[in-house]
């Protein structure tokens, strides 16, 4: 699913902030520096969805000429007013749509605080509920914004996604994954790269840092087999400490990063198999690749489905 930074400036004659997934409008990502229209670049503010998917709402931009105010809502009866050009309540002119948020808290996700002020008649959003000091509704708090609600939630503006990378080592039988392509040092498809390790696929993304309702996803080797396994559940191995082994022979290495362990918004599951013949854990965001989900059950290749290793986003 694909998402956008969405950036905040402000205009300081007319006091108005204004938020926008499209940094061409302003001309400028550069702190401090001024662009179009007199608006002057203040920082990256959330991550929005760009596209429309069951469950999420679409924030609807407008602009009052008289109070130089851009205001969002994901609640499009506050206005009145969908089709960009129409003049709804209050005199908000519908302008567009930024993106899209979910009501809803999700794996990652990170709320949207809204506030006003009321001399200068600015609408402010934030995720940093710090910068304005309350989250009472009908309070006021830092610069004389009181807080009015939360709009929905989304992505915050450091969210980022690693391409996690399948190999395989044919004398090993081992599948290998990584968000490091450094370690085997080739993104070329059949490509053999370092340690005798073929590149096979970009297997799917990973989160790179820590949200709330997401979990590490750990990898462990075991020497005496040639397998990499890697695991959400800390407890099957039963330690998180850099070279020491825990349970079944299996020594931590590290973390590949971040997934959730439940299903959220445009999300997709990496599926876990296991080949005993091979001793290999094989791991695909594609069920087809080994032809079944039910736990137990072998399919292709001789892998036996074994459980859903987490969900990932489907970029």
């Amino acid at each position: 699913m694909s998402v956008a930074v969405v950036h905040r400036y402000y205009h300081s004659g007319n006091h108005d902030h204004l938020y926008t997934a499209n940094a061409g409008e302003i001309g400028t990502t550069t702190p401090g520096q001024t662009g179009n229209h007199g608006y002057a670049y203040e920082s990256s503010s959330f991550t929005i969805f760009t596209h429309h998917h069951h469950g999420l709402l679409p924030v609807y931009r407008y602009w009052h000429p008289g109070h130089h105010d851009h205001f969002y809502t994901a609640n499009h009866t506050e206005i009145g007013a969908v089709n960009p050009g129409q003049t709804g309540n209050h005199g908000y002119t519908c302008e567009g749509i930024l993106g899209y948020i979910s009501p809803h808290e999700f794996p990652g996700s990170v709320p949207i605080y809204r506030y006003y002020h009321e001399g200068n008649h600015d609408h402010f959003y934030t995720t940093n509920a710090g910068e304005i000091g309350t989250i009472t509704p009908g309070q006021t708090g830092t610069h004389g914004y009181k807080f009015e609600s939360i709009i929905g939630y989304a992505y915050p503006h450091e969210h980022h996604i690693n391409t996690v990378h399948r190999y395989y080592h044919e004398g090993h039988h081992d599948h290998f994954y990584t968000a490091n392509p450094e370690e085997i040092g080739t993104t070329t498809p059949g490509a053999v790269g370092n340690h005798g390790y073929k590149h096979e696929s970009a297997a799917f993304h990973i989160f790179t840092h820590h949200h709330g309702g997401l979990v590490p996803m750990y990898r462990y080797y075991h020497e005496g087999n040639h397998d990499h396994f890697y695991t959400t559940n800390a407890g099957e191995i039963g330690t998180t400490t850099p070279g020491q082994t825990g349970h079944h022979g299996y020594k931590f290495e590290s973390i590949v990063g971040y997934v959730s362990p439940s299903e959220f918004f445009g999300s997709i599951p990496i599926y876990r198999y296991y080949h005993e013949g091979n001793h290999d854990h094989f791991y695909t965001s594609n069920a087809g690749e080994i032809g079944t989900t039910t736990p137990g059950h072998t399919g292709n290749h001789g892998y036996k489905f074994e459980s859903i290793a987490g969900y990932v986003p489907h970029h």
